[in-house]
């Protein structure tokens, strides 16, 4: 279809991810926290694969980024079994 603009998975998600906050009285104001701490991780995950972006050739590319692959799914495992641990005390105390 010509015209049809495509966006990419994570931008999808992001806005899926948003309107469901919303729909739950959260305000835009209070979603910068997480863009906040992607912020700060991010920064992480750059400090430990700069080695690899600096080599400049293709294994070494490739390697920085199945690293930031694997390091952005555990940060993401983690962090949802931090929320979840969190939200059980909540229910718990």
């Amino acid at each position: 279809v010509s015209g049809e603009v495509r966006y990419p998975r994570e931008e999808i998600d992001i806005a899926r991810a948003t309107v469901a906050f919303l729909r739950r009285g959260v305000e835009p104001r209070h979603l910068r926290m997480y863009r906040q701490a992607v912020e700060r991780e991010v920064s992480l995950f750059e400090q430990m694969v700069m080695p690899y972006l600096k080599q400049r050739n293709p294994q070494a590319r490739k390697l920085a980024a199945e690293t930031l692959d694997e390091l952005a799914d555990a940060g993401g495992g983690l962090r949802a079994a931090l929320v979840r641990n969190r939200v059980r005390d909540l229910l718990d105390g």
